[in-house]
């Protein structure tokens, strides 16, 4: 075997043993139940993590004492947000309501997470509030 072949069979042999053949769908996330457990990141843009990994369609934050909106965004007529979000960052398939405001430090917020239920686009029920400081 000349030296060039060599080399293409070296070559082949080492693309091939970099092939993966795990053929494993990407996880698909059921619907979340009636109550998810919250843990927000630390920071002026936490994320937003839930157990049981789950999706949902709707995320909002707002002061712990006043109902204005801070952050929103929603996946209308399905739960189609996972875990884990980042303030401020749209969730793929999601649409934001409202623009992310700077969070201020020392400053108690909350986080509302809904699940769709329909029949409506834009039907849910809050499966969990957390209040955090950042």
């Amino acid at each position: 075997m000349n030296r060039l072949n060599l080399v293409l069979v070296l070559l082949a042999v080492a693309l091939a043993s970099g092939c993966d053949d795990d053929t494993t769908d990407p996880v698909v996330l059921e619907d979340c139940p009636a109550a998810v457990a919250v843990v927000v990141g630390s920071g002026l843009n936490p994320t937003f993590d839930w157990q049981p990994q789950c999706q949902l369609f709707f995320i909002n934050v707002e002061p712990a004492d006043a109902g204005n909106d801070l952050w929103t965004v929603i996946t209308r007529g399905e739960n189609g947000i996972s875990p884990t979000v980042a303030y401020g960052v749209v969730p793929v398939g999601a649409t934001q309501i409202t623009e992310p405001t700077s969070l201020q430090a020392g400053t108690l917020y909350k986080v509302v997470l809904a699940r769709f239920t329909g029949p409506g686009d834009e039907d849910g029920e809050i499966i969990a509030i957390q209040e955090f400081t950042p």
